[in-house]
């Protein structure tokens, strides 16, 4: 009995210790993180948050290949607990992610990013084509995996390598790195109360995810 007890302590010890390592961490933005920054992704004369209003985090994740790896990103102080939760349960779900650096890595250029099929999350920029902050610059919205989750309009696809991953017949469950409604990453977003892009109507942004739903 005491050693059928002692089996059952130990695999829940376990248990925890690998939901504990499955959760990444946050942080204040170091000096050389914002040094990094300015210019690239945070500008002086743009509204976007304040350093002491942002986190870095560091966020474990599974890639391609099945090999663990620690990521970065940078996002609002207001939603980096949400996030390192919802991460927790994207790496429990076996998900992978190609690449998660922060953006001032491609010069801020979220074109770049994307075309990398870089996972990330602030960056103090417009929404293309108009004067309003993205919700990227409010350090509340990310992209996963931009090439096997593109962003779809009428005009085009974006990044470009994501025409392979547009259509519907294309977007399968069982495609590596592919988000589809009933997917384990959305339903770790929507927990949450996060939106997901691929819900939209007149365009669809499946690799988005916002708190505010935009």
């Amino acid at each position: 009995m005491r050693q059928a007890i002692a089996a059952l302590a130990a695999i829940l010890c376990a248990g925890a210790l690998q939901a504990e390592d499955a959760r990444g961490t946050q942080q204040a933005v170091p000096d050389d993180v914002w040094s990094a920054m300015q210019g690239t992704s945070w500008h002086t004369d743009m509204p976007c948050p304040a350093r002491d209003d942002l986190r870095l985090l560091t966020i474990p994740y599974v890639d391609f290949y099945a090999d663990r790896r620690d990521g970065r990103m940078i996002v609002s102080a207001e939603v980096a607990d949400d996030l390192l939760s919802i991460f927790a349960d994207i790496l429990s779900a076996g998900y992978p992610i190609q690449s998660m650096r922060l953006v001032q890595e491609f010069g801020g250029d979220d074109g770049l990013s994307m075309a990398a099929n870089n996972t990330s999350a602030f960056n103090c920029r417009l929404v293309a084509g108009t004067n309003r902050l993205s919700q990227h610059a409010l350090g509340k919205a990310l992209d996963i995996n931009p090439v096997q989750n593109p962003y779809v309009t009428r005009s085009g696809v974006s990044p470009a390598a994501g025409v392979d991953f547009d259509e519907p017949h294309e977007r399968k469950a069982d495609v590596p790195g592919v988000i589809t409604a009933e997917h384990p990453v959305v339903r770790a977003f929507k927990a949450r109360g996060w939106g997901w892009g691929g819900d939209w109507s007149a365009s669809k942004d499946y690799q988005h995810f916002s708190e505010s739903g935009k």
